[in-house]
């Protein structure tokens, strides 16, 4: 009898939920009424959240322990964040909200590697193991996909939460599993306090300047001023710019950068949803050099603004593979609790005008990396002599190569590789269909013969999946990129 009263109870309180009254039902629990005035409009407002305090209510009222009220109302405001159905606006709490803090001086404590949010596959992509970190020391790859930490599993949408266990006290083991091809792997890492990097330089024996820019952080616009500077003194040939791997971060960053080697002009503009238009420019002193930018799948944002801007204004070339396609700024916010948030606020756009959300930026030369080398050393080991995308830039750079040559060059490996893949997948095709004549199958008597057009189709059907199958293993073996978001 009491449960049905209950049940009773409970559906009343619904009923009269949907009808806007949401303080009719304090009067069930007794509560002391309190008489406000407030607009229509701020009537309004708060019937939409109603549904929030009738929820609060029935919680205090029977579940079986004391519910904590923060931890209650942080989960509603990134449900409402997640609402949105953006995978780049969230909801911080404080903790979170810490976090990205550190993440601004390049110190904290944690596992060394950076992530993504890959919203193709929804997974915690690694785009960047730092060097001597306990990820790196552990076994973590660039390219591995974070599907566990501490055997609760997290997605792309709960990357910040991911990163917030990975994270924390010196000294203790956090255990995380990652996807690699279709493997998983577990590794037991120690956190410890680590230093980030977001610029490293050096000069090429063929008198390269080589800068690897990881991140648009903290002070990587000094550093990378520090490198230019060294090149100048040293007469380099030219500079090679390697923002593979590189996930974006301050907009601002990216324009101070482009500064430093773009003449006048726009570098990015942007958009937001009532068409205001905001150009971000800079002035006409730069360092002129010959410049190539290194690329790949996993440069994205602000990366993709700066290597925009280099295509644009024709003061570079690109090498490597088509770009994240990132088209999107969004503002963080920290309110007075110590929580925060960020929101997608607009659309950006390169000097031309285009936008390359979901698309991306493609190549001069259309180069994938060495898949042998980086399968034997790891990306974040690869010798420059293994690394043909740099090595192609070089060339250029150096004259000992011009860009129509190595894009002929690279055109050439491309349907080489097609080729190779469709010789594979037809082998396996005859492997099975000899398989299938020496099991005596009638349906296979039938297609060879061209009695059953239906059985011709499910052969081309196989092939097709043949195909498919063969190009998944290649990308398996591959080490991917990395990068973004530092835990």
């Amino acid at each position: 009898m009491k449960k049905s009263i209950i049940v009773l109870l409970i559906s009343v309180l619904l009923s009269i939920s949907t009808t806007g009254f949401a303080s009719e039902p304090r009067s069930f629990f007794n509560k002391e009424e309190e008489t406000v005035t407030i607009s229509k409009e701020e009537f309004e407002l708060y019937q939409k959240f109603s549904k929030l305090e009738l929820l609060l209510q029935i919680v205090n009222a029977y579940y079986y322990e004391d519910a904590d009220l923060e931890k209650m109302l942080d989960g509603a405001a990134a449900g409402l964040m997640s609402g949105i159905g953006d995978v780049y606006s969230c909801y911080y709490n404080k903790e979170q909200m810490d976090a990205i803090k550190e993440e601004s001086t390049g110190v904290y404590a944690g596992v060394g590697c950076q992530l993504l949010a890959d919203p193709e596959t929804m997974l915690i992509t690694v785009t960047r193991v730092f060097k001597g970190s306990p990820a790196e020391e552990a076994g973590i790859r660039t390219g591995d996909k974070i599907v566990y930490v501490n055997d609760e599993y997290y997605s792309a949408r709960e990357m910040d939460d991911a990163v917030s266990v990975m994270r924390g006290q010196v000294g203790e083991t956090v255990k995380i599993t990652v996807l690699r091809g279709i493997e998983t792997i577990d590794f037991n890492v120690v956190r410890r306090e680590v230093n980030i990097n977001y610029v490293e330089y050096e000069i090429l024996p063929e008198n390269i300047g080589y800068i690897i820019l990881y991140d648009f952080y903290g002070d990587a616009s000094k550093g990378f001023k520090e490198a230019l500077e060294k090149f100048t003194e040293a007469g380099v040939k030219g500079v090679i710019l390697d923002l593979r791997n590189n996930g974006g971060g301050i907009v601002d960053i990216a324009v101070e950068i482009a500064d430093l080697i773009l003449p006048e002009g726009v570098v990015v503009s942007t958009r937001d949803k009532e068409g205001t238009e905001e150009k971000m420019t800079i002035d006409d002193e730069y360092y002129e050099f010959p410049l190539a930018v290194l690329v790949n799948e996993y440069s994205a944002s602000a990366s993709e603004i700066l290597a925009g801007a280099v295509r644009d204004y024709h003061a570079g070339i690109l090498v490597g593979t088509k770009t994240f396609g990132k088209g999107v700024i969004q503002v963080e916010l920290q309110f007075t609790d110590g929580t925060g948030m960020k929101v997608t606020m607009a659309k950006y756009y390169t000097p031309s005008g285009e936008c390359i959300h979901e698309v991306g930026i493609e190549p001069d030369v259309d180069l994938e990396l060495n898949k042998d080398a980086v399968t034997k050393y790891g990306y974040n080991n690869l010798p420059h002599d293994q690394d043909n995308q740099l090595q192609t830039a070089v060339r250029i750079l150096t004259g000992e190569s011009t860009l129509e040559a190595e894009k002929a060059a690279a055109e050439a490996i491309k349907a080489e590789k097609k080729a190779a893949e469709e010789a594979n997948a037809t082998a396996e095709l005859d492997v099975a269909l000899a398989k299938g004549r020496d099991n005596g199958d009638p349906d296979d008597a039938k297609s060879e013969s061209g009695e059953d057009s239906t059985n011709s189709e499910e052969v081309n059907d196989e092939t097709a999946e043949l195909k498919e199958e063969t190009a998944e293993q290649d990308s398996e073996e591959t080490p991917a990129g990395t990068e973004k978001d530092p835990n």
